[in-house]
């Protein structure tokens, strides 16, 4: 992840980004917080779609996921 990846992730707060993982998955997200000061830096947010639906519960209401900074390889923004 860039330094402009970063940005679009603190500036898209409750907006939905496109975001590609290292492995390769493809998912949209509702960015809810992005802690990127901590050791295990990370954002938390509401799943949109994802190319792997497999890795998300499925029919349990929760509050939202989270993925770690370093998992992600590239983020623009959906809107």
């Amino acid at each position: 992840m860039t330094q402009a990846d970063l940005d679009t992730l603190k500036s898209n707060i409750d907006r939905r980004v496109k975001i590609e993982t290292v492995d390769g998955e493809q998912l949209i997200a509702k960015v809810i917080s992005v802690f990127a000061e901590e050791s295990d830096a990370d954002m938390f947010f509401e799943l949109v779609s994802t190319s792997r639906p497999e890795l998300y519960k499925t029919g349990e209401k929760i509050g939202g996921y989270s993925i770690p900074l370093k998992d992600i390889a590239s983020v623009s923004t959906a809107e």
